[in-house]
C-alpha cells in the first residue's frame, strides 16, 4: 500500500479549533484524483489520575457539539509545538486543581485519520492530590469529583461516558492494569 501523492490543497476555513482543507490526491493505483476533506486539528491530552486512595478524578461539563453535559476525564488541546506531557500536568492541574509527580505514558491514537490530522496521547497520573484551585478558562465550567475504580466500566455501560477518547484512555488503563 502506498500514499497517495497531493496534488493540490486549498485552504477553506481557518476557524478558532481547527483549519479545514480540501486537498486533491491521486491513487497510486489507478491514478485517478480525488477530492477529500482535512479538519487539522491541535492534538488532545488526556488524563486518567488516580488519587492515593484509588480513586478516578473525573470532570462533568457541557459539551458544545453533543449539545450535553458529559462525564470525561480531565485532558484538553496541546498546544502548538508544546509538549504532550507538559500539556497534560497542565490540563490537570487547570481544570482539576489536582497535580502528581508520577507520570505515564499509557498510549496514543489517532482521533479519525480518515479526516483528521491529530492524534490524542493519555497519561496515567498516580498519586494524584488536589494542590490547587481549578485555574479555568473563560467559557469552562467544569465540576471535578472522584469515583471508585471499579465503578468506570459500570459508567461506560450506562452510557454516563460516551467520549469516545475518554473510553480509548481508560482501555489503556486497563490493559496496562492486565498486561503491566
Amino acid at each position: 500500500m502506498e500514499k497517495w501523492p497531493t496534488v493540490d490543497k486549498k485552504k477553506i476555513l481557518e476557524a478558532h479549533v481547527f483549519h479545514y482543507s480540501k486537498v486533491k490526491r491521486q491513487s497510486p493505483t489507478t491514478l485517478e484524483i480525488g477530492e477529500f476533506d482535512i479538519v487539522q486539528c491541535l492534538n488532545w491530552v488526556n488524563v486518567v489520575a488516580i488519587t492515593p486512595d484509588q480513586k478516578i478524578v473525573l470532570i462533568k461539563q457541557y459539551r458544545h457539539g453533543s449539545d450535553s453535559v458529559t462525564t470525561e476525564i480531565p485532558g484538553g488541546a496541546v498546544n502548538y509545538q508544546e509538549d504532550m506531557l507538559l500539556a497534560a500536568k497542565r490540563e490537570l492541574q487547570e481544570e482539576t486543581g489536582y497535580t502528581s509527580e508520577n507520570w505515564t505514558s499509557l498510549g496514543r491514537v489517532d482521533v479519525n485519520p480518515a479526516f483528521m490530522t491529530n492524534a490524542c496521547e493519555t497519561f496515567l497520573a498516580l498519586d494524584a492530590q488536589l494542590t490547587h484551585e481549578q485555574n479555568l478558562d473563560l467559557f469552562e465550567e467544569i465540576d471535578v469529583f472522584l469515583e471508585d475504580k471499579d465503578k468506570i466500566h459500570e459508567l461506560i455501560k450506562n452510557n454516563e461516558i460516551t467520549h469516545s477518547l475518554v473510553i480509548t484512555a481508560f482501555y489503556f488503563y486497563w490493559r496496562r492494569e492486565s498486561f503491566g
